[in-house]
């Protein structure tokens, strides 16, 4: 592989850094079209040549030239020459995930990817291969014996493909969505794939698969592709595994007209660039039975000459569930099928549980677009949630008709918790002399007086099983990321309203004494240390 530091790349990695991810690869592409084209005359070196050459190629394919200048694009092309060949897997593996559509895949995973080849497995079907480099290659070459077909969605994606794999007669690039349905004919012994996710979903003329997000699309696109005895390994985020609606209907879909081999869930961080928590599944043809549930955390990093190199993925705990018991639990939560080995967890299966939507109303609060220190709204956001209560003196607040906020009014007993943010707080509002709405980041559990109580509800939260609750729902790793939908379908404890009230009772009064005694001890100290500094003569702020 090419070093990116030596002379030619370094040039590229110059230019790279000038245009945007699509231009460079468009324009390197037509680099690469124009040397070839004039590798007959010896590599012409004229700059008006080799530029109106590479402006026909451009033309041919219907976009235009990327490069700010005859200039510009002669002294590419120079480096082009230089570096004699280029290495097509290393730029796109350069390529920023961040202006693009790739996803690049640590090694770590494609370990795991490469641990589902058999030595039966002879056609391979590897989904927006781009997502794989630079270990596309190598992995291929690890099972020669084997032939693949590579898909990708973009056509400058397509290229670079065919060039990385020029020659190679059991490797066929084809250009094609995995997210439209037919998107290619044949099955295969082995699917990998590690779809779109955290995007906008599919629009509703795509009717014919279950769910209209990306990745679930993908999902049931691709276990079509199999063949008898055929393995599908998927990287899915973590909603997947316990998100009510259709896309519980997939699961109960994959759960019953397939076999449901293996649940891996993946340490944070696995994918750069974002905070999605993910898993990876291996689903074959056949009827679920035992399914394998394991954890992976980060390895410890090793410091290389070429600075910090990820640890890989440890196995940090392995189980396995029966067909049963996942039918009887209702998801696919990873942190319930270890409840052998958790009391909260057992604690929970044990008692009477209802869906929180069925007690409760769950939305999210209002979005505020403009402040105004004298308007006549008070808004709640995450900074005024503290750990016992609500800070109402801190709050903002806004002009507003009181007939457009008339939804978002927030009442006596309605639960606050973050949608977004590092931590779980929860708060119960206590009515004020004033409007007060929450802001679009917070979540409002607004209980169901006859069958549940706030203040019950935010123990429940704030309790080790409350906060497992919440976690398992949760979308983000780094970054908590909950969505009201899936939280109205989270399963709650509950015991009777009597019982809840009682709880909420004492807690309250428990809280009053405690935060009284805070303040007396406060008050107490301040007093000490006023009259320590008057020993010491230390005129106090105010009184020189």
């Amino acid at each position: 592989m090419n070093n990116i530091k030596d002379s030619a790349w370094g040039k590229y990695d110059l230019y790279r850094s000038m245009m945007s991810s699509d231009g460079f690869l468009q324009g390197t592409l037509l680099l690469d079209e124009t040397f070839k084209q004039l590798k007959g005359e010896g590599g012409e070196r004229d700059e008006c040549k080799a530029y109106e050459t590479m402006l026909r190629i451009a033309d041919s394919y219907k976009v235009k030239s990327p490069f700010a200048s005859p200039e510009a694009f002669f002294d590419m092309y120079k480096a082009l020459l230089q570096n004699g060949q280029m290495d097509w897997e290393m730029l796109l593996a350069a390529v920023d995930s961040k202006s693009t559509d790739i996803m690049h895949i640590q090694f770590a995973l494609v370990q795991l990817f490469q641990a589902h080849f058999q030595p039966d497995t002879n056609s391979v079907l590897i989904v927006e291969g781009e997502k794989f480099a630079p270990y596309l290659k190598s992995m291929i070459k690890q099972f020669p014996h084997c032939k693949y077909v590579i898909t990708t969605q973009r056509a400058v994606y397509c290229s670079l493909l065919k060039n990385v794999f020029e020659g190679d007669v059991n490797v066929k690039v084809v250009l094609s969505s995995v997210y439209e349905y037919g998107f290619i004919e044949e099955k295969f012994d082995l699917v990998l794939s590690v779809p779109n996710f955290g995007r906008r979903n599919l629009t509703e003329n795509d009717q014919q698969f279950i769910c209209r997000e990306f990745e679930m699309a993908a999902l049931e696109n691709l276990l079509l592709h199999l063949n008898a005895g055929g393995e599908l390994v998927i990287v899915l985020p973590a909603r997947f595994t316990f998100a009510a609606g259709n896309i519980k209907e997939l699961r109960e879909f994959v759960q019953q007209m397939y076999k449901l081999e293996e649940i891996s869930e993946l340490p944070s961080g696995i994918f750069t660039g974002t905070g999605i928590k993910t898993y990876l599944f291996s689903i074959t043809t056949g009827q679920t039975d035992d399914v394998t549930i394991r954890k992976y955390e980060a390895g410890k990093s090793v410091t290389s000459p070429e600075g910090q190199v990820p640890g890989g993925l440890v196995l940090a705990d392995e189980t396995f569930v029966m067909k049963e018991e996942l039918e009887e639990q209702g998801d696919w939560i990873v942190d319930k099928m270890f409840a052998a080995q958790d009391k909260e967890w057992q604690k929970y299966f044990e008692v009477r549980r209802v869906v929180l939507g069925d007690v409760a109303d769950v939305f999210r609060g209002r979005t505020v677009n403009q402040k105004d220190p004298n308007g006549n709204i008070a808004v709640v956001n995450i900074s005024n949630l503290r750990k016992y209560d609500i800070d109402y003196e801190g709050m903002e607040h806004t002009e507003e008709t009181e007939r457009k906020i008339a939804n978002y009014i927030l009442r006596e007993g309605d639960l606050l918790l973050p949608a977004r943010g590092t931590a779980i707080r929860t708060a119960v509002f206590l009515e004020q002399g004033y409007i007060c709405i929450a802001s679009s980041n917070i979540i409002v559990i607004r209980p169901d007086e006859k069958q549940l109580c706030g203040t019950y509800l935010k123990m429940l939260f704030d309790s080790p099983l409350g906060v497992k609750l919440l976690t398992s729902a949760q979308q983000g790793t780094t970054v908590m990321n909950i969505s009201y939908k899936d939280l109205r379908n989270m399963e709650i404890p509950l015991p009777t309203i009597e019982s809840q009230k009682k709880i909420a009772e004492e807690y309250q009064s428990e809280l009053k004494r405690y935060q009284d005694s805070v303040a007396e001890a406060e008050k107490r100290w301040k007093a000490v240390i006023a009259k320590l500094q008057d020993d010491m003569g230390i005129a106090r702020e105010g009184e020189q």
